[in-house]
């Protein structure tokens, strides 16, 4: 059984601070909790195995020199279990992912950087569009 879920908004991420952005209270406040949230995959060339990055518009990366310069400063890595190792297709749509919230800087095995993560509830469970949940 699981706890509760807090709806999360890509705004409540971050403040301006006298050195530019800052981790919001809320956002400090709800790491290792179970939140959901909805937003769109970015488009990459080179997109992390297990793992997409969730941001609050479409997203279309060219990586070419630049890694993952392009996403915004508020994208979530969303860690899939039952995926790991693999590729996870493109939806242009919008997503609804709950799963618990992770933040901090963490380096991945590939090299990349993520600052906030989202790791999905179920090993069986996969984001769809459209907002709809896949658990059963």
């Amino acid at each position: 059984m699981h706890d509760s879920v807090i709806g999360l908004s890509f705004k409540e991420f971050f403040e301006s601070g006298a050195g530019g952005l800052k981790p919001s209270p809320t956002l400090l406040r709800l790491s290792g909790k179970r939140v959901r949230l909805v937003g769109f995959m970015a488009q990459m060339e080179t997109p992390p195995l297990g793992a997409f990055y969730l941001c609050p518009r479409p997203i279309n990366c060219d990586e070419e020199g630049g890694g993952t310069a392009d996403l915004p400063a508020e994208s979530v890595l969303v860690i899939v279990r039952s995926q790991s190792g693999k590729a996870i297709a493109f939806s242009p749509r919008a997503l609804e992912v709950t799963g618990i919230l992770e933040v901090g800087n963490r380096q991945d095995p590939d090299g990349r950087v993520s600052f906030i993560r989202l790791v999905l509830d179920g090993p069986d469970e996969l984001p769809v569009a459209g907002g709809a949940s896949t658990k059963n």
